[in-house]
């Protein structure tokens, strides 16, 4: 069977299978030529079989659709999207349209996923029907493929949702196994939200269904200079996080929701400026940047006592820094619903 999808003025073809994959694995490729291929081999190498690849190119201008192509000529299990560069929402949402599958398996372009990634996750959703969303523990390496460390998350619904809403550490974007269906009757990614497009959408998915959890590391993260979330030292990642958070309890307590499309894209824009002037006024920027840089010359320590001993005057002499950030991780929840509150209370005069 070939499915053609039109892409901005572009007919692309696609050649699909006879057989209808349980799962569709969906990459969005801008410039990875870096890591591309070691990530391809790590999907096609899964223990699971029964699968469909969607890499979207989003308009790469190294050699990624080279290094696609070479291994769409080989395994029919992969369908390629080719289009100008539109962003990780919108390519995503194109990836999500053609998807067969009746899961989809998000994997980035610079990470790798363990053999049995697949196998695990399609068996436990399973399980139970309710579950809209499964993610894993992951192992985080650097961009030689080392291990750096492993990190393991809650496996309930109810404690996955309190980490989403306090913005506390949660599995990553490309652990995350979603159901088609779901995602499509939700509209998908939403492409206002161009740094936290994922904690949006799993906000969105925690009101409609289940989240679950895999206690067990079958993605690699790699760590490298080049990802987004370095960019402006990680203000937008924030600005978008809060964001996506004020929306979610906006729609929580029945209030408009800033983000939907039944706001203009001027109304859109203004609501962002006065989450970035609230985040500057509560110092949020300022004290995240102060935090981050007090745990890296921290961490760069070892934990022999003298070494602990000798950082301890950098620990009491930025206290004030530490206590904020930490009461706005902590409180992060109250901090965000406050901020949804203002917002209403204030939209409302006009």
């Amino acid at each position: 069977m070939v499915g053609t999808v039109d892409v901005t003025g572009k007919t692309i073809s696609i050649n699909f299978g006879k057989e209808v994959p349980d799962v569709t694995v969906l990459m969005s490729v801008y410039n990875g030529e870096r890591w591309l291929e070691e990530v391809i081999r790590s999907i096609l190498g899964q223990t699971f079989a029964n699968f469909e690849f969607v890499i979207v190119n989003d308009g790469s201008t190294d050699s990624s659709l080279k290094i696609i192509k070479r291994f769409a000529g080989q395994d029919s299990r992969i369908h390629i999207i080719d289009k100008p560069n539109s962003g990780l929402a919108d390519s995503l949402n194109q990836g999500i349209n053609i998807a067969r599958g009746k899961w989809i398996a998000r994997i980035d372009a610079d990470d790798l996923c363990e053999p049995e990634r697949l196998f695990m996750q399609y068996a436990f959703a399973q399980k139970d029907p309710s579950l809209v969303l499964i993610g894993t523990g992951l192992r985080v390496i650097d961009q030689y493929g080392k291990l750096i460390k492993k990190y393991y998350y809650p496996k309930s619904h109810k404690a996955l949702l309190s980490r989403l809403t306090s913005a506390q550490a949660f599995f990553a974007h490309s652990s995350a196994f979603y159901k088609a269906e779901v995602v499509k009757a939700i509209g998908g990614y939403r492409k206002r939200i161009k740094r936290s497009q994922d904690l949006d959408l799993w906000l969105r998915l925690s009101e409609v269904g289940c989240l679950a959890c895999i206690d067990k590391p079958l993605v690699s993260i790699r760590q490298h200079d080049d990802q987004v979330t370095h960019e402006d030292g990680g203000k937008r990642q924030i600005l978008d996080a809060c964001i996506a958070l004020i929306s979610y309890w906006s729609r929580c307590q029945e209030f408009d929701d800033p983000v939907s499309l039944v706001y203009s894209d001027a109304n859109f824009m203004y609501f962002q400026e006065w989450v970035f002037k609230r985040l500057s006024q509560e110092k949020i920027f300022e004290n995240y940047a102060s935090a981050k840089q007090l745990r890296k010359q921290i961490l760069c320590k070892s934990y022999s006592l003298p070494a602990l001993l000798k950082a301890l005057p950098i620990l009491l002499g930025k206290i004030r820094i530490v206590l904020q950030y930490l009461y706005q991780k902590v409180l992060g929840e109250s901090f965000t619903k406050r901020l949804s509150l203002e917002w209403e209370l204030m939209h409302r005069k006009y």
